[in-house]
């Protein structure tokens, strides 16, 4: 698979080992363009970048999401909720360090701050810890399996890893 197709293509699948390792490229990136911008003369290439990582971001996760036979349209909603919640948290917190509102405000807000962190909570899981549908699904081929080969990674050989830390959980296939 090459480089424009893995970060841009919102068609097929990836594996969580290779959108963990997305993700944290993307957040480097972000934070190194956060702390110490060589852009900061030029808000074009600075916004450029932005809508960049923004469009990596939402295509790998909708093909994270085709791995695990969801729409990949969730991936809008995944990073609507966010945004969000930084803004939510935000808001919660300035009404801890002394913004005077009534309690029956403050009691929703806390609701908020919990539902918030369950959901964002649960789009952790889904993205980065549940197991991609086995075999092929409505997206495309299993990405972490060869066709016709067991369900072994090919590669394991070059790592040095034993074979049975790269089998896939779950029961043994009958045949």
């Amino acid at each position: 698979m090459d480089a424009a197709r893995l970060l841009f293509s919102f068609n097929g699948r990836i594996n969580r080992a290779r959108y963990l390792a997305i993700q944290l490229a993307l957040l480097t990136f972000w934070l190194v363009l956060w702390l110490k911008s060589p852009f900061q003369q030029w808000e074009i290439l600075q916004a450029g970048a932005v809508i960049a990582l923004l469009w990596i971001n939402t295509a790998t996760t909708g093909r994270r999401l085709h791995d695990r036979d969801r729409s990949g349209w969730w991936a809008i909603a995944v990073l609507v909720v966010n945004p969000l919640s930084y803004a939510y948290y935000a808001l919660f917190f300035g009404l801890y360090f002394g913004v005077d509102v009534s309690a029956a405000r403050q009691m929703l807000l806390v609701m908020g701050a919990v539902a918030l962190s369950f959901l964002q909570t649960l789009i952790v899981i889904e993205l980065f810890f549940v197991i991609g549908t086995d075999g092929r699904n409505r997206f495309g081929e299993d990405p972490t399996r060869n066709p016709g080969k067991s369900p072994v990674v090919s590669h394991a050989q070059s790592f040095n890893v034993p074979d049975f830390l790269l089998q896939r959980a779950g029961p043994v296939a009958r045949s």
